[in-house]
């Protein structure tokens, strides 16, 4: 796996930014069954049943817990950001949350039939081993783990990751301090991560945006590909994403899915 660095002003509070926006971002106001448009959604509906229960840990600003919520399945959801927590049980005193980690899951031993951590495990540093830890002991025997981490596509190991290591060293040499960001993985890494606390891997299968012109990881990675709104791209952009998938969905996919069950014994 690859550490991604970002350099901030200084006194810049990250933790204090990424609340705040979130608090400014939660789910009040949107369609929650635009998630049904998830590329993964077919591969996460086939690990649920409406007899089951599920942990959204790490659930952000409440989309996918909303969304499965209101689809009939008994979800509950921690962050530990307490304004968007605050903000969600406002906007929806039903949901079930709690404000708490991933690496201190508020829950007892086998707990859940299933976890969900969807962009959660990437901005833990140094921490994987604890959270996947948290999340073996709080599932039953045999319970799944569904991730989506971003994942060391193959441009960015040829392109994005030695240009983000070239700046590194400049900016250490110019003094600025390095604010861990969020982590990369590859296959290998993840599956070697999850065998390792005790998780079998059923599936991997890369992942990005459902639209045609809609890239994450090419939009953030690039500028050169950015269109005029939010992860969508500029004819430039659209042209290498098909190029690239035309090869092969690794070569630019901004992340990966994986279903892992805990091992039963």
């Amino acid at each position: 796996m690859f550490k991604i660095y970002k350099f901030y002003p200084k006194n810049f509070n990250v933790k204090q930014y990424w609340e705040d926006r979130y608090a400014q971002e939660h789910i009040a106001g949107r369609d929650a069954a635009d998630f049904k448009t998830q590329g993964f959604w077919p591969l996460l509906q086939q690990q649920l049943t409406k007899e089951g229960a599920y942990l959204d840990a790490g659930c952000g600003i409440g989309g996918w817990v909303s969304f499965l919520h209101e689809e009939g399945y008994n979800v509950a959801g921690i962050d530990e950001a307490a304004r968007v927590v605050r903000a969600l049980t406002e906007y929806n005193p039903d949901l079930q949350l709690k404000i708490a980690p991933i690496t201190r899951i508020p829950y007892s031993d086998q707990s859940f039939d299933g976890v969900l951590a969807i962009g959660t495990l990437e901005y833990l540093e140094d921490e994987l081993a604890l959270a996947l830890k948290e999340v073996h002991r709080v599932l039953k025997p045999g319970g799944t783990l569904f991730l989506e981490v971003p994942v060391a596509n193959i441009l960015r190991k040829l392109f994005y990751l030695p240009l983000k290591q070239l700046q590194y060293r400049v900016y250490k040499t110019l003094r600025y301090h390095p604010n861990f960001a969020h982590y990369l993985w590859d296959p290998a890494s993840i599956t070697h991560a999850l065998t390792q606390a005790g998780f079998t891997v059923e599936t991997v299968a890369a992942h990005d945006l459902p639209a045609a012109d809609g890239h994450y990881g090419l939009y953030v990675d690039w500028r050169i590909f950015r269109g005029g709104s939010p992860y969508h791209l500029n004819p430039m952009g659209r042209i290498v994403k098909a190029l690239a998938n035309a090869i092969s969905p690794w070569v630019a996919s901004t992340g990966m899915v994986v279903v892992a069950k805990k091992v039963k014994t």
